[in-house]
């Protein structure tokens, strides 16, 4: 599938939303969607960011990007090269009412759906829908994505030694990203007592003692991968094996679980058991436990209510914790089964077993 392909293939999904609710034209500002849209494109400026200073415009004939002059040429140039996509630009120092004004110019009718509150219709919700399944070429950038973040993930953490703060780790984590061409989407770190505390550790300048956490969720082209790893300095004692050891058991079952056309409070409810048979009943209550991922961290969490339906193909990150441990990577939901796309053949691996199957986890790293 060529990239003109793609973007056909997209467009159709999203006229097909106009037809269904009845609006002229779906505005596309969120980065998710702009970089789904465009098979990869870049619509921000400020990194931290989840707007966009440009946006994709579906009218039923055409696409546009509207932005002020300042980015417009350069998203045709560099984000949008190939694709039949119109400019459509105002003045940066004459922002009051241009947009709209710009847009009065491609645009038949008053009723526009976008992927936030500032139009007729907030349509958010039902463009995550439409973005799955994942197409032939966002798998394969998502298998390159996956392989090299398991990699860089791994050169960084067997180099850890005993005196280097978290934050000097984040910033390893941090250029090992960038020079692949990855953005470093989040970074937690926990070396020693923080792991047993904290389930959402942002680094400190604490200095690793004997054992460490690290979680990465790279992206790369809008998609997003999300994986952790448990490092050791020195010999794993029995009740720590105990604990990662369940952990793994519970995240291999709410891989295994993830079936197309099964819903994500089945298999939260299937995790939540296995917590329960590992003796750990209410580890659960402290970390929410993942869900579906692609464009967004996590489009869906599992819960107890979470009705949403796993399509095939796309992806899910389940994240398991009890107290000092975790267990996590991001894997591709298929018709075949679940694929590993963090899997690090460079990693001791531990071989869960459970009542759905066999799945190799990541074990803990004794350097």
């Amino acid at each position: 599938m060529t990239p003109l392909e793609e973007f056909s293939v997209k467009c159709e999904r999203i006229r097909d939303l106009m037809d269904t609710k009845g609006v002229v034209a779906i505005i596309l500002s969120r980065r998710s969607n702009f970089a789904w849209l465009s098979g990869g494109g870049r619509n921000y400026v400020v990194s931290s960011s989840e707007g966009g200073v440009g946006s994709l415009v579906v009218t039923p004939e055409n696409v546009y990007v509207l932005s002020t002059n300042i980015e417009n040429h350069r998203f045709l140039d560099e984000e949008l090269a190939g694709l039949p996509v119109e400019g459509l630009s105002y003045p940066w120092h004459q922002t009051k009412g241009q947009p709209e004004g710009a847009l009065q110019n491609v645009v038949a009718g008053s009723f526009i759906g976008g992927d936030g509150a500032g139009w007729d219709l907030d349509l958010s919700a039902e463009l995550v829908k439409i973005r799955y399944p994942l197409l032939p070429p966002e798998v394969d950038r998502y298998r390159s994505l996956g392989e090299a973040t398991a990699s860089l993930m791994s050169e960084v953490c067997t180099s850890l030694r005993p005196g280097v703060s978290e934050v000097e780790t984040a910033a390893q984590l941090e250029r090992a990203c960038t020079e692949r061409g990855l953005e470093a989407y989040v970074r937690l770190i926990a070396f020693d007592d923080r792991i047993d505390k904290y389930r959402h550790p942002i680094p400190t300048i604490k200095e690793l003692e004997s054992r460490a956490m690290v979680v990465l969720c790279a992206r790369e082209k809008g998609l997003i991968v999300n994986l952790t790893r448990m490092i050791n300095l020195k010999p794993v004692d029995s009740d720590l094996r105990r604990r990662h050891e369940a952990c793994c058991r519970v995240d291999a079952v709410c891989n295994l679980a993830s079936r197309p056309g099964v819903t994500l409070s089945d298999i939260f409810d299937q995790g939540v058991k296995q917590y329960e048979a590992e003796g750990f009943h209410d580890e659960w209550k402290l970390h929410h436990q993942g869900g579906t991922t692609g464009y967004e961290g996590r489009d869906y969490f599992g819960n107890p209510d979470a009705s949403q339906t796993l399509t095939a193909p796309s992806a899910v990150a389940w994240n398991p914790s009890i107290r000092g441990t975790k267990s996590e990577d991001t894997f591709l939901v298929t018709e075949e089964g679940v694929e590993n796309l963090c899997e690090s053949k460079d990693w001791p691996q531990i071989r869960s077993k459970t009542e759905l199957g066999n799945l190799n986890r990541p074990d803990i790293f004794e350097l």
